[in-house]
C-alpha cells in the first residue's frame, strides 16, 4: 500500500540546500543520528523524485526533527570524485556519474538511523531501484513540470536541462520516469504544504510501516 499526501513550495526561502552543510569523508552531514524511535524495520528513510521536487530541502530538515544521520547521494559523489556534478557529466560522461551515484547509493544504505536525498535519475536502473526497496522506507516526492521549471530556470548547474526547451525536456523526462517514481511507500506532491507539514506526514507514515 502507498500513502500520498501533498506540500508546498514555501519551503524554499528556507535554505536547507546541499550547500548550506559542511560535507565530511564522503557526503555525511555534520548530525549525529539518535535513537531509532521508530517501529519500521527499515531504518533509512530515501527521498526520490525528479529535480528540485524538495529532497534536499526536506531531507536535512526531516533528519534534524529525528536525530537521525543526513546523506545525499550527490554530494557523496562529488566528494568522492572531486568534482561537481556538472563537470562529471561535462568531462566523464553520464554513464561515470550514473555509476559513482550507484557507489554512493550503496554506501548510504550501509548506515541505519539515517535520511537520504538521491538524485532525481537514480530510480533509472534496476540495482538502484532493488537497492532502495530492500535497505529504505522509499517517499516519492512531486511537483508539476510547471513548478520544477520555475525552480530551476535560473540554475545554471544542472546538465540534463541544458537544451533550447527545458520545460519540454522536464515534461519529458517526467512522463518517462513517472512509473518508477511510484514504486514507492510513501508519495507527496510539494505543491500544497510547507516543508515541516511534509516532515510530519512522512514520519506518520513511517510509523505506520
Amino acid at each position: 500500500m502507498v500513502w500520498t499526501c501533498s506540500c508546498t513550495r514555501d519551503f524554499w526561502p528556507l535554505n536547507y540546500g546541499r550547500g548550506f552543510f559542511r560535507i565530511r569523508s564522503w557526503g555525511k552531514i555534520y548530525w549525529r543520528k539518535g535513537l531509532n524511535k521508530m517501529k519500521n524495520e527499515k531504518k533509512c528513510i530515501a527521498l526520490i523524485g525528479f529535480m528540485a521536487t524538495g529532497k534536499s530541502t526536506i531531507g536535512p530538515l526531516l533528519a534534524r526533527e529525528l536525530e537521525y544521520d543526513y546523506f545525499d547521494t550527490d554530494a557523496i559523489v562529488e566528494a568522492d570524485m572531486g568534482m561537481s556534478i556538472s563537470d562529471i557529466f561535462a568531462q566523464l560522461g553520464e554513464d561515470a556519474f550514473r555509476d559513482a551515484e550507484h557507489e554512493a547509493l550503496k554506501k548510504a544504505l550501509t548506515m541505519e538511523n539515517c535520511v537520504l536525498s538521491t538524485g532525481g535519475g537514480i530510480i533509472l536502473f534496476k540495482r538502484n531501484r532493488k537497492l532502495l526497496a530492500e535497505k529504505a522506507f522509499v517517499v516519492s516526492l512531486s511537483a508539476q513540470p510547471e513548478t520544477i521549471y520555475g525552480r530551476v530556470k535560473d540554475d545554471t548547474t544542472r546538465p540534463l536541462l541544458k537544451c533550447e526547451d527545458p520545460l519540454l525536456r522536464i515534461r519529458q523526462m517526467l512522463a518517462e520516469r513517472q512509473k518508477y517514481y511510484d514504486v514507492c511507500d510513501f508519495q507527496i506532491s510539494t505543491e500544497t504544504w510547507t516543508a515541516e507539514a511534509c516532515c510530519q506526514k512522512i514520519k506518520e507514515a513511517f510509523y505506520l510501516k
